[in-house]
């Protein structure tokens, strides 16, 4: 069986879990006597997210290690961008605040510093990388309709 073939059936397979986890997700109920609605099925769609995460974290370093070996040329392109998503985080990383927030009625342990400043560098990174989507498509077509 071809590599081609075994990853076509691996992603059919965890898209296949991801939507049954978001069907129990969104019609399995919810947790009784909470002062919020709070679906039963939160915290195992949580940790699949986190497989999927990680598996994407994993490839996305492995692969271009392995293709430095098989394709020394192709593995330049990879690395680069690679490094780019990493500049990109880094950014990400120093535009954010850790300063606590004024919460009235929350007493919980994620308004700290630390949690503070992880989840604005996921936000600003996550704007970096739409801004780039968006002008990445634009100036596709605009070569295109030039070229």
């Amino acid at each position: 069986m071809s590599s081609k073939k075994i990853l076509n059936i691996l992603t059919i397979v965890m898209f296949a879990i991801t939507a049954v986890l978001l069907c129990l997700f969104m019609f399995g109920g919810e947790v009784p006597n909470q002062v919020y609605p709070t679906p039963v099925y939160t915290s195992t769609l949580l940790n699949w997210a986190y497989i999927l995460f990680g598996i994407a974290i994993v490839s996305a370093l492995i692969f271009p290690i392995i293709r430095l070996f098989t394709r020394p040329q192709q593995a330049i392109k990879s690395i680069i961008g690679l490094a780019v998503v990493v500049v990109v985080v880094l950014i990400a990383y120093a535009m954010a605040d850790g300063t606590p927030m004024k919460l009235i009625g929350y007493n919980g342990p994620d308004n700290v510093p630390s949690m503070l400043i992880l989840s604005d560098t996921i936000i600003y990174t996550m704007y970096f990388l739409f801004a780039g989507t968006v002008l990445a498509i634009v100036g596709t077509e605009i070569y295109r309709r030039v070229k």
